[in-house]
C-alpha cells in the first residue's frame, strides 16, 4: 500500500498536513527548524531509524491501517525511545499543566469546597493510575524487551503478561469531561474551563494514539523477538539440555550400549523386546546427533552417565 508520507516528504509538509504530528516528531527527538529538509535528511541527521519513523507517523495520521505495518523493518529501539519520551511528556508536562488550569478554572467560578475537592481528587487519582501504568512499562517492560535484543529471555516473564494487564488509560478522561460539561455548577461562561476541556480532549486523543502504537507496534515486534529467541534456543541446546531431553529409559539404554551390551542383552536386562530397544537407540541417535558407539561412550562419560571404571573393560 502506498504511504501517505515518504522519505522524500518535507518535514514541514507533514506538520501542515497534520499538526498533531508535532508531538510524534518531538517523541522521536526532533526539534523545530526543519527548513526544507526531507524526512530522510532529518532522520539521518538525528540518527533516527527512518523506516520506523515513517511507519509510526503514517499509522498515527491514518496513512494506513495496522494490517499494512511491516514489523520486520521496524526498530524496537526506536519504538521504545518514542514511548519513553511520550511518558515524559504526559507525566512531566501535559498532565501537570491540565491540573494547574483545572484548579484555576474551578476557583474562578466555584466557591464551594466540596466541588473543588471531589473534582481534583478524581483527577489526581487518574494521574496516579497513569503514573503507575507508565512506571511499570519504563521499569519492567522496556528493560525486558531490550534484554531480548541481547539474546536474554526471562523464563518468568513474557509480553503476554503485559498484554493481559494492559489497560487503556484514556477512558477516564471522558468521564471527567462529562462531569464538567453536564454537572459543573458554573453560573456564567468560563473560558478557562473551556480551555481545560479542549486540553482534556486533546490529551485523550493523544493517549489513545499512544496505546495504539503500543498495541500495534511494540507488542507484535516483542512477540516476534520472543519467538526468534525461543527458536534459537531450541536449535542450539546445551549438552545438559540434550541429556535432559532423553527419557529415563533412553538413558538406561545409552548406558547399556556404552557398556558393550548387545540389543538382545539390553532387551533381556530391561525386560523389553529387541524391537523396542532398537527404536530407543534410534531416538537417542536422533536427539544427540551421535551415531557411533565410540561417540556415545564419550558423550556418556562427559555427561556423567557412566564412569571410566564402569566401561574400562570395554574400551581397553
Amino acid at each position: 500500500m502506498q504511504q501517505k508520507f515518504t522519505s522524500s516528504s518535507k518535514m514541514n509538509d507533514l506538520i501542515k498536513e497534520d499538526t498533531s504530528l508535532l508531538l510524534t516528531m518531538t517523541r522521536f527527538g526532533f526539534s523545530l527548524g526543519f527548513g526544507d529538509k526531507t524526512v530522510k535528511e532529518v532522520c539521518m541527521e538525528k540518527k533516527v531509524d527512518e523506516k520506523t519513523f515513517l511507519a509510526v507517523i503514517n499509522f498515527i495520521s491514518n496513512g494506513y491501517k495496522e494490517e499494512n505495518i511491516n514489523h520486520e523493518i521496524i526498530s524496537i529501539d526506536a519504538v521504545i525511545l518514542y514511548l519513553r519520551n511520550a511518558h515524559d511528556f504526559f507525566l512531566d508536562f501535559k498532565l501537570p499543566l491540565i491540573r494547574k488550569k483545572l484548579i484555576e478554572a474551578i476557583d474562578s467560578c466555584v466557591q464551594e469546597q466540596p466541588y473543588r475537592k471531589m473534582i481534583m481528587k478524581f483527577y489526581d487519582d487518574y494521574v496516579a493510575e497513569v503514573q503507575k501504568h507508565m512506571d511499570y512499562e519504563n521499569e519492567t517492560v522496556f528493560p525486558y524487551v531490550l534484554s531480548l535484543l541481547e539474546g536474554k529471555k526471562n523464563p518468568r516473564y513474557n509480553i503476554a503478561v503485559f498484554e493481559k494487564n494492559h489497560e487503556n488509560i484514556d477512558s477516564k478522561l471522558s468521564d471527567l469531561k462529562n462531569i464538567l460539561i453536564k454537572y459543573f455548577p458554573a453560573q456564567q461562561p468560563n473560558y478557562l474551563l473551556n480551555e481545560v476541556l479542549f486540553d482534556l480532549s486533546a490529551c485523550e486523543k493523544d493517549l489513545e494514539k499512544h496505546n495504539r502504537v503500543e498495541d500495534h507496534f511494540f507488542v507484535p515486534i516483542t512477540e516476534t523477538l520472543e519467538k526468534k529467541l525461543s527458536t534459537a534456543v531450541k536449535e542450539e541446546p546445551t549438552a545438559a539440555e540434550k541429556v535432559d531431553n532423553l527419557t529415563e529409559r533412553e538413558k538406561e539404554i545409552l548406558v547399556s550400549v556404552v557398556k558393550g551390551l548387545t540389543n538382545k542383552e539390553i532387551a533381556n536386562k530391561l525386560f523389553l523386546s529387541t524391537h523396542t530397544v532398537i527404536s530407543h537407540r534410534r531416538n537417542i541417535t536422533r536427539k544427540l546427533e551421535i551415531h557411533s558407539t565410540a561417540g556415545l561412550t564419550i558423550y556418556a562419560i562427559v555427561n556423567k552417565l557412566v564412569t571410566l571404571d564402569e566401561i574400562k573393560s570395554v574400551i581397553e
